[in-house]
C-alpha cells in the first residue's frame, strides 16, 4: 500500500479527526460537572463579597450556607413564591436560561439591553445579620452582557455594595467594574427615593451629587452608560421595583432562619 497516496492520506486524516473528536468530547463531558460547580462557587463568592463577609477559598460554601437565604420572587407582583405557576421551577431548580425561554415578559422598552425579554421570576438573596437584600443584575456593556449583584441595606433603598461576576469588557477600561477602588464608591449611595430610582453612574469627572452619583470609568464611556442603565433598570419598576417597595416585608422574611 502506498503510504503517500491520496486515499491513505484521507484515511489517516479521518481517523485522526475521529480520535481527537472523541478525546475533546470526553474531556468536555468529564469537566462539565466540575465547571458547573466552579461557576456556582464563584457566584457564591461574589455574593459573600458584596455582603462584606470575609472568606477563604475553603470556607465559601459553608459561609454561604450559614449566612445567606435564597428566595424566589415574582417580579410582576413583588411577592415571594415557592414555585412558578407552571410548577417547573423552585428556588432550588431555578435556571435563568430556562425561565427566559418559558416564563418571560416581552419588553417594549429595553434600556438595559436584555434582548427584549425579562424573566417573570428571579432569585434574591437575604443576609439576615446585616438585614441586606442582594438582587441579581445584568445588562449590556460595550462588548458583553455584564452579570452581577447589588446589595441594599435594611431600607432596601440604599446601596451597600455591588459586584460583577461575569463580563468581557476591555481590561483597564470597562473591565474596571472589577476594580475594588471603583466598587468602593457604591456603599451608602442613595438608590431609591420616594419610589423613584435616583442613583446615577456619571461620565468620569461629572459627579455633582456625591450622595446619589457614582463616578464612571476613565475611557469607558459605553460601559459606564451600560452600568448606569442596567442598575436603574433592575432597581426600577421593570425590575425589582415592586419587591423593593416593601422593605418591612423583605426584612420579615430575612429574620426567618
Amino acid at each position: 500500500m502506498n503510504r503517500d497516496s491520496i486515499k491513505n492520506t484521507f484515511v489517516v486524516s479521518g481517523l485522526l479527526c475521529i480520535v481527537c473528536s472523541v478525546l475533546v468530547s470526553g474531556a468536555a463531558v468529564g469537566l462539565k460537572q466540575k465547571q458547573t460547580r466552579n461557576k456556582e462557587l464563584d457566584q457564591k463568592k461574589n455574593i459573600l463579597q458584596v455582603c462584606g463577609i470575609e472568606f477563604t477559598s475553603d470556607s465559601i460554601a459553608t459561609l454561604f450556607a450559614n449566612n445567606i437565604q435564597r428566595r424566589l420572587v415574582d417580579l410582576r407582583t413583588g411577592e415571594y413564591v415557592k414555585v412558578t405557576e407552571n410548577g417547573n421551577l423552585t428556588v432550588d431548580t431555578y435556571s435563568l436560561n430556562k425561565v427566559l425561554q418559558t416564563d418571560a415578559t416581552d419588553l417594549e422598552i429595553d434600556p438595559a439591553g436584555l434582548g427584549g425579554k425579562r424573566e417573570n421570576h428571579a432569585v434574591v438573596f437575604l443576609y439576615a445579620k446585616e438585614n441586606q437584600v442582594i438582587i441579581p443584575i445584568r445588562g449590556r456593556g460595550l462588548w458583553s452582557t455584564l452579570f452581577g449583584y447589588v446589595a441594599l441595606n435594611e431600607d432596601a433603598s440604599t446601596v451597600s455594595g455591588i459586584t460583577f461576576f461575569e463580563h468581557r469588557e476591555t481590561p483597564g477600561l470597562g473591565g474596571e467594574v472589577d476594580n475594588p477602588d471603583w466598587k468602593a464608591q457604591w456603599p451608602n449611595k442613595a438608590a431609591i427615593e420616594n419610589g423613584q430610582v435616583v442613583i446615577e453612574v456619571k461620565k468620569q469627572g461629572q459627579v455633582t451629587d456625591s450622595r446619589r452619583q457614582v463616578d464612571g470609568m476613565a475611557g469607558a464611556t459605553i460601559t459606564t452608560q451600560g452600568v448606569h442603565r442596567l442598575v436603574r433598570f433592575w432597581l426600577g419598576e421593570q425590575g425589582f421595583g415592586k419587591y423593593l417597595a416593601r422593605p418591612k416585608k423583605i426584612q420579615a422574611a430575612n429574620q426567618k432562619q
